[in-house]
């Protein structure tokens, strides 16, 4: 299940609350690049001890969509995450094409 972590509230959105009230096997947020700096590390942060929290029913993995990244690549990073069974705890990091 694709999860959006929106700007805004508590820092870091509140990560811990999106990802628990969610259902489904895999979850797997996407973390905006428009988050400031101090609620980008809370919510990459976050995710490794969520994934302990939940797990082995649970999956959780992010990913953390940087500025100038193609959305194209956020899409293609959910499905494989999705898709990977054994894949827990992790985030991906896309960025521009243009680096």
């Amino acid at each position: 299940m694709r999860l959006t972590l929106e700007p805004g509230g508590e820092p870091g959105g509140d990560i811990a609350a999106l990802v628990r009230g969610a259902a489904g096997e895999s979850r797997v947020v996407v973390i905006p690049a428009t988050l400031d700096a101090l609620a980008m590390a809370q919510a990459k942060a976050a995710i490794g001890p969520l994934a302990v929290e939940l797990a082995p029913a649970t999956r959780v993995n992010a990913v953390v969509l940087a500025e100038g990244g193609d959305p194209a690549d956020v899409d293609a990073a959910i499905a494989f995450l999705e898709n990977a069974p054994s894949t827990t705890g992790q985030l991906l990091e896309i960025h521009s094409r243009n680096l």
